[in-house]
């Protein structure tokens, strides 16, 4: 009836040659059983006493803002019958999702580590408040690798959004890793035999504050002061032996004893997808730029720039196609951990867990450059393509399941090699292929992936 009546004056505007348009009233809110429905009010767009034609882009776009928040599976926008001709109530109906949900699992077994093991949990509305709380941890085997020790980390993190009701984050993180990463001391650059390996202990401990800002609709600025203790033991004297028998002394990237790292960063982040978790259209682009210097108390100068851009393009037959382009650039003298990891970049590697490093594993080299040399490096760059065959939409337990079918090119290296080079530039880039396809799915305990490249990347091969 309601609709009959609002179609009814739309025509009869239509008919005048106006666009039909209605006082909202009122906003009413449905579906949230848990969520506080200020959290809800501040992200639309309408509010009460505005007179909008039917068709105004404010509905879609609170839409998308509640549904951006993370919190719904679902939101739909209606219409209801007002007290007078002329106006309307505004019904926003939401679907709960599971705000508690893991955010990482972390287990696998490495030639360099017998075992891997830790996870990572989240409340994303606490107490319907719309605020973070984040715990992680990972814990490895002793690896076999000479002076390895086990190695352990531990991540905190929370956020608080619109503060006071305004558009300012805040968040706050603090770190424990206690870490013994590998170095190689002899052998080919293929070659991953843990004995080939040395290994390094170090800590770090420490956090982050940061603030950000909504600058635009789909736009935020974030600014964090970082701030870690690091504690280093290196060996005395360690030596690669290369193939040709020269020994050349190891550049462990970290200076031996206790240091300071703090940096000042500031990230752009610019969202424009149709959905947050499940998207099918639309874009999303973060730039960070993270300064390390001694005016801020620290030990270390650098300047790391990093980006990253994936689009999606919904396809006529409703399949999904994507791009995304991925890397940066370090200038200076940084930590290794603080260098792009090979292992972060090729989906057929295991990845870092909380910032530890659990294999000795190379990149699979597959157009035979010299990639397979390469961990951590200050040039880094991922090109990727994606196919996704949308599965299902709108079950209880879990919320969509998607194929998808991943292709793209890494590449990695370092300053001194494209400096120093005795090739030509084509023959000096480092670069190797990396492959994944699977099941993704969507559920009220989090986001699982079933596909070859997790499988590769946590087993023996």
């Amino acid at each position: 009836m309601v609709l009959l009546l609002v179609f009814a004056t739309a025509q009869h505007a239509f008919a005048e040659g106006r666009t039909p348009r209605y006082l909202v009233q009122a906003i009413e809110i449905e579906g949230n059983s848990k969520t506080q429905r200020y959290v809800i009010d501040r992200e639309l767009l309408v509010r009460p006493g505005m007179e909008l034609s039917v068709d105004d882009p404010l509905f879609e776009l609170s839409r998308f803002q509640v549904l951006a928040l993370g919190f719904f599976s679902d939101v739909q926008l209606r219409f209801k019958r007002g007290s007078r001709r002329g106006q309307v109530i505004l019904v926003v109906m939401v679907r709960e999702r599971g705000t508690i949900v893991l955010t990482d699992i972390f287990f696998g077994s490495s030639e360099a580590t017998d075992a891997w093991g830790g996870f990572g949990l989240v409340e994303k509305n606490f107490l319907g408040r719309g605020i973070s709380l984040e715990g992680a941890f990972v814990i490895g085997a002793d690896p076999e690798v000479e002076r390895g020790t086990l190695q352990q980390a531990y991540l905190l993190h929370f956020i608080i959004p619109r503060l006071f009701g305004s558009s300012v984050e805040i968040n706050a993180s603090f770190n424990f890793l206690d870490g013994s990463d590998f170095f190689r001391r002899k052998g080919l650059e293929s070659n991953s035999d843990p004995a080939d390996f040395l290994s390094i202990r170090y800590r770090r401990i420490g956090g982050a504050l940061g603030v950000g800002f909504a600058i635009h609709r789909f736009a935020r600025l974030l600014v964090d002061y970082r701030l870690e203790g690091v504690r280093a033991e290196l060996p005395i004297g360690a030596v690669n032996y290369q193939p040709n028998g020269q020994a050349v002394p190891i550049d462990f990237g970290i200076p031996n004893g206790d240091s300071w790292l703090t940096t000042l960063a500031i990230t752009l982040l610019r969202d424009t997808r149709s959905d947050p978790v499940v998207p099918s259209a639309g874009s999303m682009v973060s730039v960070k730029a993270e300064l390390a210097t001694k005016l801020l108390g620290g030990h270390y100068e650098y300047l790391k720039l990093s980006a990253n851009y994936r689009h999606y393009f919904p396809l006529s037959w409703g399949h999904i196609f994507s791009t995304q382009v991925a890397g940066g650039v370090i200038f200076g003298d940084p930590p290794f951990f603080e260098r792009f990891f090979v292992g972060d970049f090729n989906d057929l590697l295991p990845s870092r867990a909380l910032g530890l490093n659990f294999s000795t594993r190379p990149s699979h080299d597959i157009f035979g450059t010299s990639i397979d040399s390469k961990r951590y490096e200050e040039f880094a760059l991922r090109t990727s393509v994606e196919y996704i065959i949308p599965w299902f939409r709108g079950g209880k337990w879990a919320y969509s399941g998607d194929f998808f079918l991943n292709v793209g090119i890494i590449f990695m290296t370092s300053r001194d090699e494209l400096r120093y080079r005795d090739r030509s530039l084509a023959e000096s880039i480092p670069v190797d292929l990396t492959v994944d396809a699977g099941l993704r799915l969507d559920t009220r305990i989090g986001i699982f992936r079933l596909s070859i490249g997790n499988a590769l990347g946590r087993i023996r091969f």
